[in-house]
Order: C-alpha cells, then structure tokens, then sequence
C-alpha cells in the first residue's frame, strides 16, 4: 500500500485538504492570467501533472478513487462499470520509487495490475461487486496478447479518452521512460479500450493468477534500490 496512506486518518486528510489547496493555486493564477493575455492559456497542459499530482489523496479519501492494488484505480467505481487506471505520479512516487528504472520497475507495476484484477475477482466472488459489472481501461501500455487471453475485448477508445490520453502526455511521457529504463514517448495514439464483465473475469482467473505467481517469483530474488 502507499506509505501515505498507513499514517493516521485524520493526518491524511489534513494533508490532503493542504496539497489540493497548494496544488489549485497555480491554476488560479493561469486563469487570471488568461483573462488579459490568452497566450497563458497554454499554459494548462503543463499545470495538468501539478493538478493530478495534488488531488490523487483527497480523490482517494472522498472515494473518487477506489485502489484495487497500489497501483490500479477505480474510478468513480460502482456496481455496474469500473474504469480502471494505472496509479499516477503520486502513486510512483509513494509506491515505485523502491524499484530501479527499466525492467525491473516494468514488471513491478504488472504485478500490482494482476494484483488489482485479482482483488477485483475476490470482490465479485464474495459479492461486494455484481458480476455484471462491467470493467474497463484505457491505454498504451497493454500487451494485447496477454489481454485477450484474459477474455478482454480490446478495440479503439472513445472521443474522450483519446483526449484524456494527450491532455495528461507530459505525465505519460516520464512515467513511460521511467518504466523502460530510458527516455522514450509512449504510443499514446496507439491506445486501446480493454473490457470485460465481472463474470468474464472470473472465468479467466486462474489464467490471471498464473501470470501474477509467475512474475512475483521471477522477481522475488531481485534486489531493491535502497530508498
């Protein structure tokens, strides 16, 4: 779990309350700003990681966002769709900044994803989650291969998540390059919709399962970077 979220409750939210005020302020002053220079209105693509960043504890603690795993996110999660999301910078940074960059951090955030879905299967089998629930995700870092023989259906986004894709680059861009060890721009443009109902994942468990006790006992051995 992220270390932010084993202190105290009330400190979390205190803290949270104080990072999405700091965090909304350099918004407020581009939006001033572009009352009398529009050309500070560019400057929004580069406030979106600030603004990501400083709201990931307040959406958690509010439920906006439901954690599967540390690394996998439900948002605005109910019984009938759950939108996932690979954790963001707040998450890297509570969460993966253990790892070392390239491969070794690559496979680390696959498990967490294997881990999440294999929560999300525990739920729907305990009945906490329908299992017509529908469950979906959004991006360009699926093995297509590996999704399909989970039971998703995979084909091209929506209008909106395509957008949602490029507004949040700068973000994609450096979690990407840290994942593969190097600087490199993800195939954002490439991104496909992975899908499935709850009863379908169920059904494809112990393939899931598989990959996750395959990858944590290729890894078990690795060392860490010292934090």
């Amino acid at each position: 779990m992220n270390d932010f979220y084993k202190q105290a409750l009330f400190l979390q939210w205190i803290e949270a309350i104080l990072l999405l005020a700091i965090g909304f302020c350099p918004a407020l002053v581009i939006i001033e700003l572009s009352y009398t220079h529009a050309f500070f209105s560019l400057l929004f693509p580069f406030y979106i990681p600030i603004g990501q960043f400083s709201a990931t504890p307040f959406f958690k603690l509010t439920g906006i966002y439901t954690y599967y795993s540390p690394m996998l996110i439900g948002y605005m999660a109910n019984n009938i769709q759950i939108d996932l999301h690979s954790g963001g910078s707040f998450d890297y940074l509570f969460v993966m900044r253990k790892y070392k960059v390239g491969i070794e951090l690559r496979n680390r955030l696959l498990i967490y994803h294997l881990e999440g879905l294999l929560n999300i299967i525990g739920q729907i089998e305990n009945g906490s989650i329908q299992k017509t629930v529908k469950i979906s995700g959004t991006s360009y870092f699926f093995n297509e291969r590996t999704l399909n023989k989970f039971g998703f259906d995979l084909k091209r986004p929506s209008l909106f998540y395509r957008i949602n894709l490029f507004a949040n680059a700068i973000d994609l861009i450096w979690m990407y390059s840290v994942s593969q060890g190097r600087f490199s721009i993800p195939k954002i443009w490439r991104a496909r919709e992975a899908s499935i109902t709850g009863s379908q994942l169920i059904e494809n468990k112990n393939f899931i399962e598989d990959l996750y006790l395959k990858m944590n006992s290729k890894l078990e051995n690795t060392p860490t970077k010292c934090n």
